[in-house]
């Protein structure tokens, strides 16, 4: 009678004599080291490791700690977001990486000043529409978020920022 054959023996018996190249054996390595990198740096974001901790995984990665450490930055610039607060990545890429931020810091602060113009300008621009109309005193508040102007405005904004990000990666 016939032997009946399990999914995985057909495709141990189909597979036996593929052998990985070298290149795909880095490739493979790469894709372990950037997982590794990434939940270094979530692990880090919810609070369960310390920017010292990081350091020494990334002295423990031995002849590929350069490449660690490379992707270690390029995961947490991918982190940095303008309208958040940034300080734990910042630290995270001082302590770990010796790396000064202030370039980092400055592009934030410079996007801060830019969405803060626009407010206020969106302010004033609405204050004086309501004006026109006959609606005015100490307690109206413009709403900026209903200004399509300003909208338009914050995305550049932001978009300006991921410009500005990527070219100091």
């Amino acid at each position: 009678m016939a032997e009946i054959k399990s999914t995985l023996d057909l495709i141990m018996e189909r597979t036996k004599d593929l052998v990985l190249t070298e290149e795909e054996k880095r490739d493979i390595q790469t894709q372990e080291r950037q997982a590794r990198v990434r939940g270094w740096v979530q692990r880090y974001r919810d609070g369960s490791l310390t920017g010292d901790d990081i350091k020494e995984y990334l002295a423990n990665e031995g002849a590929a700690a350069s490449e660690a450490a490379a992707l270690l930055r390029e995961e947490c610039l991918t982190h940095v977001d303008p309208e958040e607060d940034n300080g734990k990545i910042f630290s995270l890429l001082q302590t770990a990486l010796a790396i000064n931020t202030a370039p980092f810091e400055d592009l934030t602060a410079d996007f801060h000043a830019e969405v803060q113009r626009l407010k206020i300008d969106s302010g004033h621009k609405a204050l004086a529409v309501l004006y026109a109309q006959g609606i005015n005193g100490s307690a109206v508040v413009p709403n900026p978020n209903l200004d399509q102007e300003w909208r338009r405005g914050l995305e550049m904004a932001r978009k300006q920022f991921q410009k500005r990000l990527h070219r100091l990666k």
